[in-house]
């Protein structure tokens, strides 16, 4: 049994993934496939119950802004300690890296809104 805040994280990640990587306007192929990519290595992984495969593979039709994905961060860590805190944080930004360089090319506008969510997380 998969507990909440498990669920909370994939889901998480995959939001962010697809906001980070269409944040500059331009969702480009390459970054539709990495965030794909995310979502079937979620399928792989077994135990997971089909509602949250649901969840975020039903991510991709949806816009997040950075405010949703910084409160989501913000609950996600809430109630850990500070090491647990900082291995989330880290593990969830090099995946906004990634989203971000899917691409090859970094935006300032990818850039800018990397810097706020780093920011208000604490990192």
């Amino acid at each position: 049994m998969m507990n909440d805040k498990l669920s909370n994280s994939i889901l998480l990640t995959a939001k962010a993934g697809l906001f980070f990587a269409s944040c500059d306007g331009d969702f480009s192929q390459k970054e539709r496939e990495f965030v794909e990519g995310y979502i079937s290595s979620i399928e792989e992984v077994g135990e997971i119950p089909s509602e949250l495969k649901e969840a975020v593979a039903d991510t991709i039709n949806h816009t997040y802004t950075l405010e949703e994905i910084i409160d989501e961060t913000l609950s996600l860590v809430e109630g850990f300690n500070d090491d647990e805190r900082k291995a989330i944080l880290f593990t969830l930004r090099q995946f906004i890296l990634k989203a971000i360089a899917s691409d090859s090319r970094v935006k300032e506008k990818e850039v800018a809104s990397y810097d706020q969510w780093l920011k208000a997380v604490g990192m």
